[in-house]
């Protein structure tokens, strides 16, 4: 079907909706019984724009005034064509973002250019330009045909903005952090560096699916402020990028990424990742996924002396004694070692910070 926007103070757009979705008044839909693309193409046509401040000047455009729009019909073939185009470019944009039902991999991984992260990025944003002005070329081409149709060339031009071009151009930052939560539902077997698309999201996990990455065994991973266990999340985070993009550009990579996120490269860039970890992450996913987490945090109050995630896909009963017995107690122990160590050392800023952390 083609829905749109019944009620809006922009211009209405109209969209292609697939077998399966459903609307309601909000966003009405109609079902051609052919040539669905044309009416799709028109629909989103300057000409209709126009028209429907005619037709109806408020902001609401529902299915009855929309049935009132003329139709004339002319080089269907020509436009369908644009139109399949048009689809294809925007569902390849909305796809290349793991909110997506069909997401398959992380645009990174699937544009990855000899290993090496920056070029990976560069080739990616190369293409989003492309698929950008393919686009907006294809919609101004539409316009120009429509408005010849309805013989409006003195009356209209073709031209359309860039911001109403919506499909997203590479964004630097936006992809290392998305590459980081990428990382994340890898480690926990949400994804697979071996298959595409999601994995496990519930039923029967299936081990073997996993044979570059290993997942996580208790689906439980530590976010501290130092690495007290084997599967920190940023030695986790690590052991992703050696296995995603090989051990040859790993310190490049590494400083890449610390450099998007902070804006400068730093001798420490596991410091930096881990402060993104401890203190963006978890917003950053409420943001995404529209407070309807998929990764769980657990954290022992604002000073994040204890912290770790879970996958909402993998918890059962024995997670949260897993979490006290396995992690939170033996933090506890590990502290009060470090305590009496930085003490014999005379380490007394070190053995303050322990304190602090315990």
């Amino acid at each position: 079907s083609i829905t749109w926007n019944a009620l809006s103070s922009a211009s209405t757009t109209a969209r292609y909706s697939d077998k399966g979705a459903i609307f309601d008044s909000a966003g009405s839909s109609m079902f051609p019984s052919d040539n669905l693309n044309y009416y799709l193409g028109f629909m989103n046509s300057c000409i209709v724009e126009s028209l429907l401040k005619i037709l109806n000047p408020t902001l609401n455009y529902g299915a009855g005034t929309v049935a009132k729009l003329p139709i004339k019909h002319s080089d269907i073939e020509k436009i369908e064509e644009f139109v399949k185009q048009n689809i294809e470019i925007s569902k390849d944009d909305w796809d290349s973002f793991e909110t997506s039902w069909d997401f398959e991999q992380h645009p990174l991984i699937r544009f990855k250019t000899n290993n090496n992260l920056k070029e990976s990025f560069n080739t990616w944003k190369e293409y989003k330009e492309q698929q950008f002005n393919q686009l907006k070329a294809n919609e101004e081409e539409l316009n120009r045909l429509f408005i010849e149709i309805y013989g409006l060339q003195d009356e209209m031009t073709p031209e359309v903005d860039d911001k109403d071009i919506t499909v997203a151009l590479a964004d630097e930052k936006r992809e290392i952090k998305s590459l980081l939560s990428y990382a994340v539902g890898c480690m926990f077997g949400r994804y697979s560096l071996d298959e595409k698309g999601l994995v496990f999201a519930g039923g029967e996990f299936d081990s073997p699916k996993y044979k570059t990455l290993e997942v996580d065994e208790d689906a439980i991973l530590p976010v501290l402020s130092d690495t007290w266990f084997e599967d920190d999340i940023v030695e986790e985070f690590k052991r992703f990028l050696k296995k995603a993009f090989g051990e040859l550009y790993f310190n490049e990579n590494m400083q890449y990424i610390v450099s998007v996120l902070s804006g400068k490269s730093c001798d420490n860039p596991e410091k930096v990742i881990r402060n993104y970890y401890l203190k963006d992450f978890y917003k950053d996913h409420l943001q995404t996924y529209k407070k309807r987490p998929i990764y769980w945090m657990f954290t022992s109050g604002k000073e994040k002396a204890f912290n770790c995630l879970v996958y909402l896909h993998r918890y059962d009963k024995t997670t949260l004694s897993r979490i006290r017995k396995d992690y939170l107690h033996k933090l506890q122990a590990k502290l009060d070692s470090a305590i009496i160590r930085a003490e014999e050392a005379g380490d007394v800023k070190l053995s303050t910070q322990y304190t602090k952390d315990k």
